[in-house]
């Protein structure tokens, strides 16, 4: 969303703070701390930087960035580390629900806490098995007089650290969003999820046994109010934007590995080593010129197409960035890369996975040529 608040000069002034933290300061963090650690202190320093309000209004307390700036800005994030991209856009996608969803009063109290990370938020949506919003099995119950939440949601990113869970539930006909207190009754928060990479920000699931909820405060824009179709229609853009963090980040690592150790290789070796830096290369200018597209004001390509694409072809450039540099890509603690190629791993699978996209776009596709 644009919300033309924010100046060019600002939007510049605040991408280049946002850039000397990601490359200065969350290095030297991570060098002194371990990865799996909630990194509290470089959280304190994006409130301060009013990363959190990125994209809301200026009259709700936020920064009011355009959509380029704030892309910008999960760009640098990810490319530091995808831990705090994952955090922030999680938080960033929930702040653009309440400005289009919520009511005047959730608007006014919610916003301008959310907007300096005073109050940050964990969305409660997927389900294992489940694709679609009509089928979720989380669902609202009216139970002696008061609306309850049941039911269970997995792999929910920022939930042993967010202020306030949006939980996405059914209630007959429709696709709520409650506003739940993690530590109200009947909200039981899992033990952390073991997983390869994206680690530090917490991700579990979550439990609703019975948890009560005003109906008149709690649901996002009010009683009854419907996301069904908003959430088909999600926007995965996020997604592109780590995915060529990621990409070039790796790509860069791996060049100047390569141009420091090809003069010990064998001459058979170095055309080889030209071909893959080459080949990488290519691939993360195309995945540049998708995303560079995807965020222009007329995109020719759709952000299905754009994550699937970009996601994939991420694979491909970090496992050959990792063999580039052997040794001293997958296991020295002086290089993200082997950071960079575990995190990469979630990419393919966040925000809808890859398979949901492309049984979405084949879809699509085939329901065209069936009207032609």
């Amino acid at each position: 969303m644009h919300n033309g608040d924010c100046d060019a000069d600002a939007a510049r002034r605040l991408v280049d703070e946002v850039g000397f933290f990601a490359e200065r300061e969350v290095p030297r963090y991570l060098a002194g701390r371990p990865e799996e650690e909630y990194p509290d202190e470089l959280v304190k320093r994006l409130r301060l930087l009013g990363v959190f309000g990125a994209d809301v209004p200026v009259r709700y307390g936020g920064l009011g960035c355009g959509e380029a700036t704030t892309a910008r800005l999960l760009y640098l994030l990810a490319r530091s580390w995808q831990s705090l991209a994952s955090l922030v856009g999680t938080h960033l996608k929930l702040c653009g629900q309440m400005l289009r969803h919520g009511t005047d009063e959730q608007r006014s109290a919610w916003l301008p806490v959310m907007s300096c990370g005073e109050a940050v938020f964990a969305r409660a949506y997927h389900e294992q098995g489940c694709s679609d919003p009509e089928l979720l099995t989380t669902h609202v119950r009216d139970s002696a007089g008061r609306r309850t939440l049941h039911g269970r949601k997995d792999w929910v990113t920022n939930a042993r650290h967010a202020d306030r869970i949006l939980v996405l539930a059914r209630d007959g006909r429709a696709t709520l969003g409650i506003l739940v207190d993690p530590t109200a009754d009947g909200v039981r928060i899992g033990p952390e999820l073991p997983r390869p990479g994206v680690l530090g920000v917490s991700l579990a699931s979550v439990t609703f046994d019975g948890c009560a909820f005003d109906p008149e405060r709690d649901v996002l824009g009010g009683p009854g109010h419907d996301l069904t179709d908003s959430l088909r229609a999600g926007d995965l853009r996020s997604y592109t934007t780590r995915a060529v963090a990621c990409a070039e980040a790796v790509c860069d690592q791996a060049a100047r590995f390569a141009a420091r150790t090809i003069g010990r290789r064998p001459p058979d070796a170095q055309g080889a080593i030209r071909l893959r830096v080459g080949e990488v290369r290519a691939r993360t200018a195309a995945m540049r010129a998708i995303w560079t597209d995807l965020l222009g004001p007329a995109p020719t390509i759709g952000p299905d197409e754009a994550k699937v694409v970009c996601t994939a072809l991420l694979q491909e450039i970090v496992q050959a960035c990792v063999l580039l540099c052997g040794g001293a890509g997958y296991a020295d603690p002086h290089d993200s890369l082997g950071r960079h190629y575990r995190d990469a791993l979630a990419l393919p699978i966040v925000g809808a996975s890859n398979d949901t996209l492309l049984s979405r776009i084949g879809s699509a596709a085939l329901a065209s040529e069936e009207a032609r």
